[in-house]
């Protein structure tokens, strides 16, 4: 399999965890010093343990449970054991009869780890509204 292949099913498989609204899976795919940017958060989480409390009291409140989520025009570089993909997203977001669709732009970078593809950053930015 073609590296690029393989960090996008790893991509692929990450997004699904994460429209399933399931922790446990979403965190197999994330690398202990993980850093996250989110246009919700005015700051930047930074490792493993504080990205899952994040990634948790979103679900509990409501504000950040997927409805459904897609991934639109991505981008997959392989640059040795490291590997940036970009893409365009679509997805409902919010609790049940609140939910609204959003549009998102996203960078994962990923390292490889053993044989493993590893996320250590995920930033995601707002699109304009039409």
């Amino acid at each position: 399999m073609k590296p690029e292949q393989a960090v996008w099913d790893v991509i692929k498989s990450f997004n699904r965890a994460f429209a399933a609204n399931d922790p446990d899976t979403y965190f197999t795919f994330i690398d202990d010093d993980i850093s996250v940017i989110t246009p919700s958060n005015p700051y930047r989480v930074e490792g493993i343990v504080d990205d899952r409390e994040e990634f948790e009291f979103g679900l509990c409140e409501g504000y950040s449970r997927i409805g459904y989520f897609q991934e639109l025009q991505p981008k997959v570089c392989v640059y040795g054991d490291t590997a940036v993909v970009t893409y365009f997203s679509r997805g409902s977001y919010g609790a049940e009869g609140k939910a609204r669709t959003i549009y998102l732009k996203e960078t994962d970078v990923l390292v490889k780890r053993g044989d493993t593809w590893k996320i250590v950053h995920i930033h995601v930015s707002a699109t304009p509204q039409g």
